[in-house]
């Protein structure tokens, strides 16, 4: 699976003199943003030496990320990661329901079904 990414945004906050979380803000070719974690080791001079992605599945797409300023668009081929880890091929966002109706909307409704409250 092929997919091509901008990046928009890189954000890295500094949990510990050792650790930290970066994210990185992308639009892809269909222009769905999406935000990619990760956990990052630092050196004592605060550089990163090290970043773990949060889900295993971003691993090549972290990888790589690292590699991109601002601005730059890129592309990427899951496919032999896939394969090699026994990831079935799947669209990064699948069609669902939450693309359709707004998280309040989500929300009351399952409000509604918990707590059987008329609103």
């Amino acid at each position: 699976m092929i997919k091509t990414f901008t990046l928009k945004a890189i954000d890295h906050d500094q949990a510990t003199p050792e650790s930290g979380l970066i994210a990185w803000h992308v639009v892809d070719e269909n222009n769905r943003k999406r935000i990619i974690k990760a956990t990052t080791e630092l050196s004592r001079q605060g550089f990163i030496k090290t970043v773990r992605p949060h889900h295993d599945r971003e691993m090549p797409l972290v990888e790589l990320l690292s590699y991109y300023v601002e601005g730059e668009s890129f592309r990427i081929d899951f496919g032999m990661f896939n394969e090699t880890f026994g990831y079935t091929p799947r669209e990064v966002f699948a069609a669902s329901q939450s693309q359709s109706e707004s998280a309040s909307s989500r929300m009351k409704q399952g409000i509604r079904q918990l707590f059987h409250v008329p609103f």
